[in-house]
């Protein structure tokens, strides 16, 4: 396995076990070139769920989970660039990138879970490192950033074309991109230094639906489960609602649209 590690303009070589929360390092892979960027997330506390009262149902009560050890997490979503990179080295298809442009630096669309699935087995072939999709608790607890309130960046909207939080539809995106994706980077970063969290497109989590919590958002389910899957984080084609911290939506595993993509987790020694 061959790790980089990114330290503002600096790359140095270091063991994963020297990882310290902030980091952004990639992995390299064995067919050359590099995984995705991926930002280090300290362990810790939060209240999962709604607290604001005006979530779902599904979103409440709501519960207190511990993230016991830290975790590296897709600095982005996985891009077309990313997956190209599977795609050459392993024969899979590339997904359609409905003639938006600029395919290679935009989240990768038109994935299902499955799809997403083998992907992280091949980064994890690839690179030695255990990579897979986050759990649904996972996935909240870096989407907030150590945030408790309604959006990661507060409790109301607050986007202006001049400052455009997110790319949503009613977020006041650039005109440009109004009926696409918007690639990656191009909205504020969370607190842990997550872009993307909110809008752009669904991401998949390793978690199955429920109506409520209870326990299975922290465990990821198995390949061979038919059941619904947790996507999380609203996308280009939502309202604002839809990106608060606590949204809960389902898509079956087979299912793939031109809002949902994905971000991995590496496990960290």
């Amino acid at each position: 396995m061959r790790l980089l590690t990114g330290i503002a303009l600096t790359l140095l070589t270091l063991p994963a076990w020297s990882l310290q929360p902030g980091q952004i390092f990639h992995d390299g892979l064995d067919a050359g070139g590099n995984g995705p960027e991926l930002v280090v997330v300290p362990a810790g506390q939060f209240l999962m769920g709604d607290g604001s009262g005006r979530g779902n149902h599904n979103e409440r009560p709501q519960r207190t989970i511990e993230i016991t050890v830290p975790f590296a997490i897709g600095r982005y979503e996985v891009t077309f660039a990313d997956w190209q990179r599977y795609a050459a080295a392993s024969g899979a298809q590339m997904p359609d990138n409905e003639g938006w442009g600029l395919s290679s630096t935009r989240p990768v669309i038109h994935v299902s879970w499955r799809d997403a699935h083998a992907y992280t087995q091949w980064l994890s072939r690839q690179t030695g490192a255990r990579y897979r999709l986050p759990t649904e608790a996972e996935w909240e607890y870096a989407a907030r950033g150590g945030s408790t309130t309604y959006y990661w960046w507060g409790d109301e909207l607050d986007s202006t074309e001049a400052r455009p939080r997110a790319h949503c539809r009613g977020c006041a995106s650039p005109r440009l991109l109004q009926n696409k994706t918007a690639t990656v980077g191009q909205f504020p970063a969370n607190g842990f230094g997550l872009y993307d969290t909110a809008g752009n497109v669904w991401e998949w989590t390793a978690s199955r639906f429920t109506q409520s919590f209870d326990g299975s958002e922290t465990q990821s389910v198995g390949l061979l489960d038919n059941s619904p899957r947790v996507v999380r984080g609203g996308a280009w084609n939502s309202g604002p609602a839809y990106l608060r911290s606590s949204m809960r939506d389902l898509k079956q595993p087979h299912h793939r649209d031109y809002a949902l993509g994905f971000r991995v987790v590496r496990e960290l020694p």
